[in-house]
């Protein structure tokens, strides 16, 4: 059964599609369109709502990945808002709320400073 699950989940982040309003020069962009599929991946989708089970910011667990697929270009402040505003989206087609934004990251050398906590629909 958790095969079914599994796969069942995989095919809906694959139907996810990116509004990106205010960050459509960005999305428009390889890297842009490199960085959502990047989201979208299931592992990275499991980090994000692992960080929120444990009340955390859903970007926190994404810096490692992140910085190590994409490298500086990530660290500019309009491509960490474009991730947040990304993010927001993937938790809310997974089923997550925003509960609460600009939650600190205190984790050293993390790519974020701060950012948003999700709470599952279901709770």
């Amino acid at each position: 059964m958790r095969d079914n699950t599994v796969s069942t989940a995989r095919s809906q982040l694959a139907d996810l599609s990116y509004d990106p309003q205010q960050f459509r020069n960005i999305n428009e962009t390889t890297n842009g369109q490199a960085i959502w599929q990047f989201l979208i991946r299931f592992d990275n989708v499991i980090r994000m709502e692992t960080a929120t089970y444990l009340g955390r910011p859903a970007v926190e667990p994404l810096s490692p990945g992140l910085l190590a697929e994409f490298g500086k270009e990530v660290e500019a402040d309009r491509v960490k808002q474009y991730i947040g505003h990304a993010v927001r989206q993937v938790m809310e087609g997974c089923g997550y709320r925003l509960d609460r934004q600009g939650l600190r990251i205190t984790r050293t050398n993390n790519l974020f400073t701060s950012g948003s906590r999700y709470l599952s629909n279901a709770a």
